[in-house]
């Protein structure tokens, strides 16, 4: 007789797992649809960033480097990227967001930010 009671309660916990993992998964993808488009670096006008679904480009003085990035839930971001010659660069920031004045924010491990406007 104490099976039945927990099954059940490993089908709630397995309901509960399944839909917060859609909930983070659904907030991920419209954060990430946020995000795309170009954003141009408010000291320096020819820096650039442009991010598509999970895909980014960062331009700047006819230099290119692509590649993908991804957050996480502390809002870091982390750039993997390869230039035209193959080297790979990493790069991690804060990410701050504001929807209103479409505008994002990259601060480094060194306390250093760059606003970037959409």
């Amino acid at each position: 007789m104490k099976i039945i009671p927990r099954i059940t309660n490993i089908i709630r916990r397995a309901a509960l797992v399944a839909v917060s993992a859609m909930t983070v998964l659904v907030l991920l993808v419209s954060c990430g649809s946020e995000l795309d488009g170009t954003w141009r670096s408010r000291s320096d006008e020819d820096t650039r960033i442009r991010i598509s679904g999970d895909k980014v480009r960062i331009t700047y003085d006819g230099f290119r480097i692509d590649g993908t990035y991804e957050t996480d839930d502390d809002n870091n971001i982390t750039f993997h990227l390869t230039d035209e010659n193959g080297n790979k660069y990493k790069i991690v920031a804060k990410l701050t967001y504001e929807k209103k004045k479409k505008t994002i924010t990259l601060t480094n491990s060194k306390g250093e930010s760059e606003i970037f406007e959409k």
